[in-house]
């Protein structure tokens, strides 16, 4: 794991190596252990090392061939890469390390392009072929590991973090205003925008190349298989899928490293540390619970850990403990991000981090076997818009909404809308977030994102990516929805960047592909049964875990908002809006905030999610825009002195 960047200028000339050192320095969390760089005619190459596989310096990046001429630098894992070295040795290749870089040279010496779709892993990869004057940019099938591209002024930069982009910009990017648009209404921005205009993230499951005079070409590799569901018995899935779990679990635990896993006492990281547990005796586990007791999953995790034997550790949260850390970690992140549980997540990245440098975690079952909501929901909108007629669900519908707020079923009539807008959507393309600024957006934007010429498509931006091989079903769409744009762009950027500003390596065991397009071709009704989410996971889950962890209502990862509001965190964001930077700057407006806050307060309305979007873009603005606030700044030292 580590950090990568470089700039390819379309003419042969030499790169600015002091701005290549500036971009080094900016991801110097992601690769504390060693640095490198290399540069050429027209090309300039820069890496940080996390030591993880080979820590010796035949390991280091960038990475060569004998002559020189191809160049690699690579940020993540590459879990086959045994069996690609040896099918290399086989063919008369000769490797001076034992890590898993060098592999992508001889690969592409052997295969060019091909090698990228050979891999298997989390990976961002760039690799630089001399002699043709062609660079490589590669990304994995579902966005694991980050990649930012600016192509402006005969150049391109690229890079693992926003801030590397930024450094080497000098500070010169403009704001994006529908990417603050995005953010304000669906708590992150969807690729391929970022916060800065002309700055791109690379889709996953592509990689480009761009040769001199040439535009940057766009290739996919990899896609979910066109297949119908098959024909399988509920013991022949539940066996196939027990068996990939755990080869994909055991596949992470290959480092040259002590590797730990989170353990949230959810389904997922339970299951994955229990198979962990099989094949790394006495394996550490790492938890994070909060002062509210019942919003904490602690005592689950520890019956999990006890029921494994795992060497647990764990760290109750105050309130307290945000106001160090959260300056920084908006800087990590490089543009604004609104989801809460980024906080708790580096926490327990620092916990892990005392202990071991890689960290197994449970993330990607839920997009594979629908465990969210909202797949739930968009089933359910199906089922509600084939039973009524469009004229009765465009007039009655709002007309029963009314009258439940009038007897005061408000909650039950917002229901019904959000229900009613989801059946008059396509599958999967309907988008409904009571929690964002999303329903609110006209009143809360200031005047620089008001142009009356923008033709973004806010909710085309975040949902209704359409499987390209034709009609799929309304649960395998709003799943594959996921896998464009939640997965990637919201809880992939959370861990990548909360674990990697505490320098800790995390792995996915269920977002191995192998396991994604087996559950890709199951059944609907192994995933969703009735009510039941994630029906199938669960099953497979309780034959490692004790039934009454599997079987409990699922809780996630947030933070306790309110509470963490009513001890501290209001006053803060009162005293930022005093002098609010972001309105200075036109991007929202102050009174619908304070009247959020208001609301919020006197328990009339939930804004807590409207208030911390607002909170991460004040300190945003001031770290990473203005640079007037610096980010190892306490959050105390906002508040006036008593």
């Amino acid at each position: 794991m580590c950090g990568i960047g470089g700039i390819f200028r379309e003419e042969a000339g030499t790169c600015d190596r002091a701005a290549l050192e500036r971009m080094s320095q900016a991801m110097r969390d992601r690769g504390p252990d060693d640095h490198g760089e290399f540069i050429g005619p027209g090309i300039g190459l820069v890496h940080r090392r996390l030591s993880i596989l080979d820590l010796s310096d035949a390991g280091r990046c960038p990475i060569s061939n004998q002559d020189g001429t191809i160049q690699v630098v690579h940020n993540g894992e590459i879990y086959n890469f045994a069996e690609l070295r040896q099918q290399l040795i086989d063919r008369g290749h000769h490797f001076l390390s034992t890590g898993d870089s060098e592999v992508l040279v001889h690969g592409y010496q052997e295969w060019g392009e091909g090698v990228v779709e050979r891999l298997e892993g989390m990976f961002a990869t760039a690799i630089w072929d001399q002699s043709r004057r062609r660079l490589i940019l590669a990304r994995d099938r579902f966005g694991k590991k980050p990649l930012y591209v600016l192509q402006r002024n005969h150049q391109l930069v690229f890079a693992s973090t926003l801030n590397a982009i930024q450094a080497h910009e000098a500070g010169q990017l403009e704001v994006d205003t529908n990417a603050m648009k995005c953010f304000l209404s669906h708590n992150f921005i969807p690729h391929p925008h970022t916060i800065w205009r002309n700055v791109e993230s690379l889709p996953p499951a592509h990689y480009a190349v761009i040769e001199s005079g040439g535009e940057l070409r766009l290739n996919p590799y990899w896609e979910f298989p066109d297949k119908a569901p098959q024909n399988i018995s509920l013991q022949d899935a539940e066996d196939q899928v027990d068996e990939v779990i755990e080869q994909s679990v055991r596949q992470r635990l290959v480092a040259d490293v002590p590797v730990g896993g989170f353990l949230s006492g959810g389904v997922d990281s339970s299951l994955v540390m229990a198979l962990a547990a099989k094949h790394s005796p006495r394996v550490d586990t790492f938890s994070i619970g909060f002062d509210k007791q019942d919003e904490s999953e602690l005592p689950y995790a520890r019956k999990v850990a006890e029921h494994i034997g795992s060497n647990h550790h764990e760290l109750v949260l105050d309130p307290s403990s945000i106001y160090d850390i959260l300056p920084n970690l908006v800087w990590h992140y490089g543009q604004p991000f609104g989801d809460s549980s980024a906080v708790p997540t580096h926490l327990v990245s620092r916990l892990a981090r005392d202990t071991v440098k890689v960290s197994l975690s449970g993330d990607g079952g839920d997009e594979s076997f629908a465990g969210y909501w909202r797949a739930e929901s968009g089933v359910y909108a199906d089922y509600f818009g084939r039973l009524l007629p469009q004229s009765l669900r465009r007039h009655a519908v709002p007309l029963a909404v009314r009258a439940l707020e009038m007897v005061g079923k408000a909650s039950v009539g917002e229901r019904l809308e959000r229900l009613n807008r989801l059946a008059a959507a396509e599958p999967g393309a309907g988008f409904s977030n009571k929690e964002s600024w999303f329903d609110h957006l006209d009143g809360i934007m200031g005047d620089h994102l008001r142009p009356q010429n923008s033709q973004h498509d806010l909710e085309a931006c975040r949902v209704g990516k359409r499987f390209p091989g034709g009609e799929i079903g309304v649960l395998r769409q709003i799943l594959y929805d996921d896998f464009q744009v939640l997965l990637p762009d919201a809880y992939l950027v959370k861990v990548d960047v909360a674990s990697m500003a505490a320098s800790l390596e995390v792995r996915c065991p269920l977002l191995d592909h192998r396991l994604v397009e087996l559950a890709w071709t199951l059944p609907d009704s192994m995933k969703l049964k009735g009510s039941r989410r994630k029906w199938l996971l669960k099953r497979v889950a309780a034959r490692h875990v004790p039934k009454e962890v599997i079987y409990r209502p699922k809780q996630g990862f947030a933070l306790p908002m309110g509470h963490w509001w009513a001890h501290g965190l209001m006053d803060i964001l009162a005293e930022l809006l005093s002098d609010s930077r972001a309105a200075a700057l036109g991007f929202i407006r102050v009174e619908p905030v304070r009247r959020a806050i208001k609301e919020y307060n006197l328990g009339e309305r939930e804004h807590a999610t409207r208030l911390w979007l607002i909170l991460w873009l004040e300190l945003w603005v001031r770290i990473v825009l203005e640079g007037s606030m610096d980010r190892n700044t306490s959050l105390l030292q906002v508040l006036p002195k008593s």
